[in-house]
């Protein structure tokens, strides 16, 4: 879980924190709790491979607004065929079981050389810890 604060550069014209912040705000969730499973991301890359998002749907549920505090929680939910990962993502008020955004995100990893999918490493699998492994 990673708590973040709203800040001015996140607030919109209405007055609430931009729809497109939110991404930003679920790849800080992702990428924070990959250190936290003991994946660098840059060493990925030196080795040539990579994550990839290729579905995020997103749940806007309750406004947020300049100084609130946000936690982000992420849970790998399923890899399917050992190729495609889908993880939860949930944004709450801190302190509170409040909802303010909820999303779902599907992802591959990449061969960063031949701009193409690859089977999830094993290293990777066993870290993953998803609810359910289709094979």
């Amino acid at each position: 879980m990673l708590e973040i604060k709203v800040r001015s550069t996140h607030i919109d014209v209405m007055g609430h924190v931009n729809n497109a912040k939110y991404v930003e705000f679920l790849e800080w969730g992702r990428c924070d709790e990959l250190e936290k499973l003991g994946i660098d991301i840059w060493d990925m890359v030196k080795r040539k491979f990579g994550f990839a998002v290729v579905n995020l749907n997103i749940n806007y549920r309750k406004e947020v607004f300049v100084n609130d505090l946000l936690e982000i929680k992420t849970t790998f939910r399923e890899i399917r065929k050992r190729k495609l990962g889908i993880l939860d993502q949930v944004i709450t008020k801190s302190g509170s079981n409040e909802i303010v955004c909820d999303a779902e995100v599907s992802f591959l990893i990449f061969d960063l050389e031949k701009h193409k999918s690859i089977t999830m490493p094993e290293e990777l699998l066993k870290v993953f810890k998803p609810t359910q492994t289709q094979t």
